[in-house]
């Protein structure tokens, strides 16, 4: 049986079980089982009845688990409906009824909850013999889909093994509850504001945190949001991820523009960060690209504060010091920044004290250097890493900005 899986896979109608021959429920049940990876259980007797109690039976708060309780839903089902059943830690099962045998669909999840905010689940639940932790594990064992595609999945399966292709309807099932029950949907309607309402206040909490650069309650607030992502139906993990990155930049550019930095700046840096994201081939990779976004728009909007440049000097500085092994030229740059080559040149040296270009040949010469001293790659690989093509050049700039050589460089500071 399987028990975990975050892939999504489609399931298009035309290569469906129609492409298989006379399928019998069993091998119907199966076929669906593996290829989507939620399990499908036939409760055609009081053994599979009692196994399937067992199995998934984690709490006493789970009312349908008792041979009542199922016998309750299974007493509801029609032909013609499935009912779907979500037991209090949103866990969910849909069944359905062929030829008087009920079928379970399940179990599987709509929605990822973090550990957070499983502890908050429980404590509105009043629930304390079941850890956070426990119950995470427990929920990240079964595959998480988007409700539409489950029943849509089911219904497949329901058209082939009765050759009737009418669509089932979908009716919510709850087991009938006690005069000592509390009344379960306003405390689910309560506990999901309480959840919406804590994680609004990490959002702020993390565009203020940029606002202020200060990278440390940035990525606390970060963390907390990119694990609470119960607010977003999700299909394929990847992709969610990418979902959740695209808020989080949103988020993050809120910040850097109530902290003033120029929008060219900001621009570049989200799309950067964009870029990285698309490329991203796993998780830890998604995540590790957050953090360093985040650090970024801290370590930029601090020296943006400490400089007190005007926005297109700052932008300038931002392109030259992350494009300098690009081929730069004065008039492209003037016009990515909408100046004439002249305003800017003069601009820029009345802030700095130098022109565009001397400050790019710094950039050059410093990236050099560090190559020069850590690495043992050629003078000509190190020059064209730099940007500067004409091996004669880079010597002639590096010497400016060093008093030598960059060999001679390379014997006094390099690594043995």
């Amino acid at each position: 049986m399987y028990e975990r899986s975050f892939r999504y896979h489609t399931f298009p109608r035309c290569i469906s079980f129609h492409r298989i021959n006379a399928m019998n429920l069993f091998d119907a049940c199966r076929f669906l089982e593996n290829l989507e990876l939620i399990p499908v259980h036939i409760l055609d007797s009081d053994a599979s009845i009692s196994g399937f109690i067992d199995r998934y039976h984690i709490h006493p708060a789970q009312q349908l688990f008792s041979r009542k309780g199922i016998n309750e839903l299974l007493s509801s089902l029609s032909d013609s409906d499935f009912l779907l059943y979500e037991d209090p830690f949103r866990i969910k099962f849909l069944f359905g009824k062929y030829r008087d045998i009920p079928v379970a669909y399940g179990p599987y999840c709509t929605e990822l909850l973090s550990t957070e905010e499983i502890t908050i689940l429980l404590s509105h639940l009043k629930i304390k013999d079941l850890s956070a932790e426990g119950l995470a594990r427990q929920r990240s064992r079964y595959t998480v889909k988007p409700q539409q595609n489950v029943q849509y999945h089911l219904n497949i399966l329901f058209s082939e093994v009765t050759g009737n292709e009418v669509i089932r309807n979908v009716k919510l099932y709850a087991p009938s509850l006690s005069s000592s029950d509390n009344k379960p949907s306003i405390e689910k309607k309560e506990l999901r504001t309480q959840l919406v309402r804590e994680h609004y206040n990490n959002e702020k909490r993390l565009m203020e945190a940029i606002k202020k650069a200060d990278y440390k309650e940035a990525l606390e607030a970060w963390h907390f949001l990119h694990k609470a992502v119960s607010y977003t139906k999700i299909g394929h993990t990847l992709e969610t991820a990418r979902v959740s990155a695209g808020i989080t930049r949103t988020l993050v550019r809120i910040g850097a523009v109530n902290a003033g930095l120029p929008a060219e700046i900001n621009d570049r840096i989200s799309g950067l960060s964009s870029m990285n994201i698309t490329k991203a081939r796993n998780i830890d990779s998604i995540y590790k690209e957050h953090e360093r976004l985040i650090r970024e728009y801290c370590d930029v909007i601090k020296a943006y504060r400490e400089n007190r440049y005007s926005s297109t000097v700052q932008s300038l500085i931002y392109i030259l010091e992350n494009d300098y092994e690009k081929s730069l030229t004065l008039d492209e740059l003037a016009s990515e920044l909408s100046q004439s080559s002249s305003s800017l040149i003069h601009q820029f040296k009345k802030e700095t004290g130098t022109t565009p270009m001397a400050y790019l040949n710094h950039i050059r010469a410093k990236k050099a250097a560090d190559l020069l001293r850590q690495t043992e790659i050629t003078v000509q690989e190190i020059a064209a890493s730099v940007g500067i093509l004409d091996s004669n050049y880079f010597v002639k700039c590096f010497k400016k900005e060093y008093h030598m050589t960059p060999s001679t460089y390379r014997k006094k500071f390099g690594s043995s």
